[in-house]
């Protein structure tokens, strides 16, 4: 829970996400007393949308925005890198060179690297494979045998660059790809939730005769509302997994 809400702190400003969870909030319960017309039903599962809608829709989007910026940001790491040993530099200048412009994430990564290298003549790299990005982690590998026991940068590297760069255009495709079916989906079940609006505004009167069911009705309506909470979930959850079988 705490790296979650660290997370979130670093990817939304207080106004953004107070902004996000009243608009939710709002919206979730306006709909739900225009369908249900009780209050309590109403503000009790606007309460429920607004903390699940900003984690599984907004939080998660934008650490997905997040991971696929910090692979980009990996891939210049490593073009940079092979780039420096081709010209001459020793792993250790190479490093230093290559962590500028990067993102502040990655540079206190790669210091950390430099530093166990200037103190105790180690190539430190675990701390990258918190990225779970299989490519660098060949490219490291390979990186520590420059370091040991050296060779030709351009013979030991253009393989696994190549594999990094496929990589990075094999995530970009299948999100793409993804997102778009999202799309469609949310458009299915936006259609699904707007026929009860529809009912109410355009047939009041049967919505009268169907509230009179009492705890039945307002049940029927909860069990439409949660059931595209869920299949929100599962569209999400889809949308974002953007790991390559291999």
């Amino acid at each position: 829970m705490k790296r979650i809400i660290k997370e979130i702190m670093e990817l939304f400003t207080i106004g953004k996400i107070l902004l996000i969870l009243f608009l939710t909030f709002s919206i979730s319960t306006f709909y739900m007393f225009f369908i249900t017309e009780h209050f309590v039903v109403s503000v009790s599962l606007g309460i429920l949308a607004m903390f699940f809608l900003f984690y599984n829709h907004f939080y998660l989007e934008e650490k997905l925005k997040r991971r696929f910026f910090l692979l980009k940001e990996l891939q210049k790491y490593t073009t940079s890198m092979n780039f420096y040993m081709q010209s001459g530099h020793n792993v250790l200048s190479a490093l230093s060179h290559s962590r500028r412009n990067l993102d502040p994430e990655i540079r206190k990564d790669i210091e950390k690297t430099m530093i166990k290298l200037e103190e105790k003549a180690i190539l430190d790299t675990s701390h990258f494979k918190k990225y779970k990005f299989d490519s660098l982690d060949i490219f490291h590998q390979i990186l520590n045998i420059k370091y040991v026991e050296g060779g030709d940068s351009k013979e030991l590297f253009s393989r696994v660059n190549k594999s990094i760069n496929f990589e990075i255009i094999k995530h970009d495709e299948l999100m793409r790809r993804k997102h778009a079916l999202r799309k469609q989906l949310f458009f299915f079940l936006l259609i699904v939730l707007s026929m009860a609006l529809i009912f109410r505004f355009m047939a009041y009167d049967l919505q009268v005769i169907f509230l009179s069911m009492g705890w039945i009705a307002i049940g029927l309506n909860v069990a439409l509302f949660v059931g595209a909470l869920v299949s929100l979930y599962f569209i999400q959850r889809n949308a974002t997994d953007i790991t390559i079988s291999r």
